[in-house]
């Protein structure tokens, strides 16, 4: 058999690069759609308008990343410890998640109604905050679900879902916001949201109906996955989420306030292209956390997964970011004539993303061990500091250079985050 041969039919029986396969085309298709329709909404608004997209899309998104108490990486630790087979914690599991899930994201989606006002002064971006605020309660829906799919490694079905959602997401932006303006692209927003979420419930209840009931084994797992229990382990990866969203709305308050909305239009159009890069070991997150759960009790394929996935994270966000930061440019061109200056930003970004790509395996490995308090205090340092860093620079130079600063400030504690999670997991785990 020759070499070439020999690596096929590894990849053939390796489960988590069918897994990784399966997640990162899906997401691909999702992310590829976003990034076009991206530009496209950017080109139809202009950069003003733009930017208030923005910073209307980033205080949603922020606001549902913390609405789902961190169920989704604890849904996928819990279901990845349970035996196929085990009916009742499975559906334990899910109907607990999606539980708090819901009465979390409520809550946030009547606050965010309630203090729209205080979020923005401008009256018709007051009016769209309050009318989208569903969009919280789905989008954190959505992620729980992400969560139970891959806990359940069913990565196939989040493709095909992710595909759909990606597709949909394209026709809706465009049309929307080309016959509504800025208010139809906040609709698209919510419609591929709620698609998404239709397609992962149906991919869920799906599975429950394929295991067999002679098949059916009861453990442990179905009287310890209370709600009780998932509130428990959730709680510091809710905080930490809390920490990653507050300081990333602050953010583009900052840029907003002391830079302005064109400012603000480099900063959105920068994180799309962020989005581009990191879209591998994004999807790979959970793929990550469900295998490293799943081996938790055998050593030596533990530590071959862990090595595994940070070559990946590596390689996989490495080429894009030199593509990328070559092209910039070009993509600055694509952008238009009113976004000056996105270059050297992306080239920023480019840098960022190599190093989140590494930190975050350290992170899945210490969610899986149950230090997620460790993974807390880090995420202070790193995303309070950058705040703390860029304040300075964006009273000085915010008006010229207030996403460059931004996104600087980013990369100097993003390095200083990574180093710290290696010497963490080297002293607290790999000793151990």
């Amino acid at each position: 058999m020759s070499l070439t041969q020999t690596i096929i039919s590894k990849i053939k029986e390796s489960k988590i690069i069918q897994d990784s396969s399966w997640a990162v085309i899906g997401s691909a298709v999702s992310k590829a759609a976003a990034m076009v329709v991206g530009i496209i909404i950017a080109r139809l608004l202009g950069v003003e308008a733009f930017g208030e997209y923005g910073m209307i899309k980033s205080t949603l998104f922020y606001i549902a990343v913390f609405s789902t108490f961190g169920l989704g990486s604890t849904s996928t630790r819990y279901m990845a410890l349970c035996p196929t087979a085990d009916y009742r914690a499975i559906e334990k599991i899910i109907r607990n998640s999606i539980a708090i899930t819901l009465i979390t994201s409520s809550i946030m989606a009547i606050l965010l109604f309630s203090f729209a006002g205080k979020i923005t002064s401008e009256p018709h971006l007051v009016e769209i905050l309050r009318y989208t605020a569903l969009i919280v309660i789905f989008n954190a829906i959505n992620t729980t679900q992400l969560g139970l799919l891959s806990g359940l490694k069913l990565f196939k079905a989040i493709a095909r879902n992710n595909a759909i959602s990606g597709i949909a997401t394209f026709v809706f932006g465009v049309t929307f916001t080309y016959s509504f303006g800025l208010v139809g692209a906040v609709i698209s927003l919510f419609a591929s949201t709620l698609l998404q979420c239709i397609l992962n419930h149906y991919a869920l209840y799906h599975h429950l109906k394929k295991i067999k009931p002679s098949e059916i084994v009861d453990s442990e797992n179905s009287e310890s996955v209370t709600l009780g229990s998932l509130f428990k382990f959730s709680l510091p990866i809710a905080l930490q989420e809390c920490v990653y969203a507050s300081a990333s709305w602050l953010r583009v308050m900052m840029v907003t306030s002391l830079a302005g909305y064109d400012e603000l239009g480099l900063y959105t159009a920068t994180n799309q292209c962020h989005l581009i890069i990191i879209f591998v070991p994004g999807v790979l997150r959970s793929v990550i956390l469900s295998h490293l759960s799943s081996s938790l009790n055998n050593a030596t394929q533990h530590e071959q997964t862990l090595s595994t996935m940070l070559k990946i994270n590596l390689i996989c966000t490495l080429l894009p970011a030199i593509g990328i930061a070559a092209l910039s440019p070009v993509i600055e061109m694509i952008y238009g004539d009113s976004f000056v200056g996105l270059a050297p930003v992306i080239i920023v970004t480019a840098i960022v993303s190599i190093f989140e790509s590494i930190s975050d395996i350290y992170v899945q490995e210490f969610i899986t061990r149950g230090k997620n308090w460790v993974i807390f205090g880090s995420y202070i340092l790193r995303n309070y500091g950058s705040l703390l860093l860029a304040w300075p620079l964006l009273i000085k130079y915010g008006a010229q250079y207030g996403a460059f600063m931004a996104y600087s400030a980013i990369l100097v504690m993003q390095i200083i985050y990574c180093l710290l999670l290696h010497i963490l997991y080297n002293r607290t785990i790999k000793r151990a």
